[in-house]
C-alpha cells in the first residue's frame, strides 16, 4: 500500500514553520529525494511562508502562469519539492 495523499496539519512535520491549530488539512509535499522533513510543497511556501497568496487556487494560478521558478525552471506543480536545508549538506 502507498503513503496517503493527505496531510493533517498535527501529523506534519515539526520542522515546518506553520501553526498547528488553525486549520485541518495541509499540502502533503510530492514523492521525490529527500524526506519529508527536509523539505515542504511549493504550495505551503508560496501561500503561508511567503504569504503571496491567500489561497491554493491562488498558487495554482501563480504557477500556471509561469510566475514562479526552482532553480531557475518554471515550476507548474503545487506539491512539487522545495528543499529547506540543502545549503547545509
Amino acid at each position: 500500500m502507498g503513503s496517503s495523499n493527505h496531510l493533517k496539519r498535527l501529523a506534519m512535520p515539526r520542522s515546518w514553520p506553520l501553526p498547528r491549530k488553525t486549520s485541518i488539512w495541509v499540502t502533503r509535499a510530492a514523492p521525490g529525494a529527500h524526506s519529508l522533513e527536509l523539505c515542504m510543497p511549493l504550495n505551503v511556501v508560496i501561500r503561508d511562508i511567503l504569504g503571496y497568496a491567500n489561497s491554493t487556487r491562488e498558487v495554482r494560478h501563480i504557477l500556471h502562469n509561469n510566475l514562479a521558478s526552482i532553480d531557475g525552471r518554471v515550476c507548474k506543480d503545487a506539491r512539487r519539492v522545495v528543499v529547506l536545508v540543502s545549503w547545509m549538506f
